[in-house]
């Protein structure tokens, strides 16, 4: 871990410090387990009522992973970015509706090692399955409106508790939720969270976006917010790391946790994804891929203890 900065990993070690993380991590991490709830529908404003692409039905499915003990327990969503999810070719050069299962790539799943480590630190964790946000085979879509749809139904079965692999009922504690995105997943998670405010419910807790897309709109005051880009960010570069540097002072005054990762990539994140498309480092200059991973297995859940207790006033 050469590459990290000391800054960095000072920041880290004073998270882990105040987070406890020896005293709180267990020897045998919880599974995270797929599930499929089945077919739901989602509404697109954008198309009248008599359309067909009005009403577009989608899968409720992802990955969950359950701390130990009865709960209930604080919330973690992770919301993927737009990645490829489906080889089969194009229809009328638009994407197959929906895609063959032969054919579905389940980038979910490459976040399920994330999962895991949240889990074992006490957090019930899901990462759904948002590839249809960014399929075009039924309609245009609006950005962000079926993410918001789906992230609300998910977090409503979760308090319902059935349908999944392992017991959840009564352990989903959504007033201990916190957000984290990947890429275009992190304006997702924020347009998510605008749209829980708006329906009168409280904000996230907490925020952590990794490598994200530019993202114009002001944080929720007096929230922990993290934002994490990367110098060999081979897919988005340094546009929106620079965008996020230099539009700082517009989002919020204070509390907003900005760094930079030497070394890390954007695609390393998923255990699935290929390596970055337009990589502009030497390669002797890019952190081992398990390496980047392990630093966000021991951020993700040090960062979010701190945040909670934060937000307790503790």
């Amino acid at each position: 871990m050469t590459h990290l900065t000391t800054r960095l990993g000072c920041l880290l070690v004073m998270l882990v410090v105040l987070a406890g993380q020896s005293g709180q991590t267990r020897a045998q991490e919880p599974s995270a387990q797929p599930f499929d709830l089945g077919e739901t529908t989602i509404i697109q404003e954008r198309f009248p009522e008599d359309s067909r692409f009005h009403e577009m039905p989608v899968p409720l499915r992802g990955l969950i992973a359950v701390p130990e003990g009865e709960g209930p327990f604080p919330v973690a969503v992770f919301v993927h970015g737009a990645y490829q999810f489906c080889t089969a070719p194009l229809v009328n050069h638009v994407d197959p509706f929906p895609c063959p299962p032969e054919s579905d790539l389940q980038q979910y799943r490459g976040f399920a090692y994330l999962a895991e480590a949240l889990a074992a630190r006490g957090y019930l964790t899901i990462v759904p399955d948002l590839a249809y946000e960014y399929n075009n085979g039924f309609g245009e879509p609006t950005y962000g409106e079926r993410t918001t749809q789906m992230l609300d139904q998910h977090l409503q079965r979760l308090v319902d508790g059935e349908g999944y692999p392992v017991d959840v009922a009564g352990k989903a504690d959504l007033a201990q939720l916190v957000l984290m995105g990947h890429s275009n997943g992190g304006p997702q998670a924020m347009l998510f969270d605008e749209h829980r405010v708006a329906e009168g419910e409280e904000s996230a807790d907490a925020f952590v976006l990794l490598m994200p897309a530019a993202w114009w709109n002001p944080l929720p005051e007096g929230v922990p917010f993290a934002l994490i880009t990367a110098t060999c960010d081979g897919d988005l570069g340094t546009r929106d790391s620079e965008f996020w540097l230099e539009q700082l002072d517009l989002l919020r005054p204070a509390g907003v946790l900005l760094d930079t990762l030497e070394g890390f990539t954007h695609n390393a994140l998923s255990t699935e994804l290929r390596s970055d498309p337009f990589q502009h480092c030497a390669p002797e200059e890019i952190v081992d891929g398990e390496a980047q991973r392990e630093w966000y297995t021991a951020f993700l859940p040090a960062y979010f203890d701190f945040a909670l207790v934060t937000a307790r006033g503790e």
